[in-house]
């Protein structure tokens, strides 16, 4: 389910696997209900999504609900921010971000060359 607000993506398995079929940058906020500084940076990610384009999914995905993606991610703290392009992880940041500092993050994810990315991760698994 999307938060009706910021159109966010309520992460689950299936919902993961769409939507890092795309090109577009990914970004998403791991946390659990219960932990207060990941509803602190809530408000910071969805002020953020809804100042972005389509170009750029924003998903939550609940730790606790979800711990298989979760283990996928190697959350040891929470909040968690990683962000995904072309279906590679790019980033993962422990801990919340300001505003600006997202917003430099997803800056630098669009301008990374995905091929490039690709090539270097096929040469090191080829090694």
């Amino acid at each position: 389910m999307a938060d009706e607000v910021s159109g966010i993506v309520a992460l689950d398995v299936a919902k993961f696997n769409e939507i890092t079929k795309s090109e577009d940058v990914i970004v998403i906020h791991l946390s659990a209900d219960w932990c207060s500084p990941c509803k602190a940076f809530k408000a910071v990610f969805r002020a953020t999504a809804e100042s972005h384009d389509d170009d750029v999914v924003f998903a939550s995905l609940d730790t606790d609900s979800q711990p298989e993606l979760g283990a996928a991610f190697n959350v040891k703290s929470i909040p968690t921010i990683a962000v995904m392009r072309g279906g590679a992880l790019i980033f993962t940041h422990e801990g919340s971000l300001s505003e600006n500092a997202l917003n430099d993050v997803i800056r630098q994810a669009r301008e990374i060359d995905i091929d490039a990315v690709r090539k270097s991760v096929a040469a090191r698994a080829a090694k």
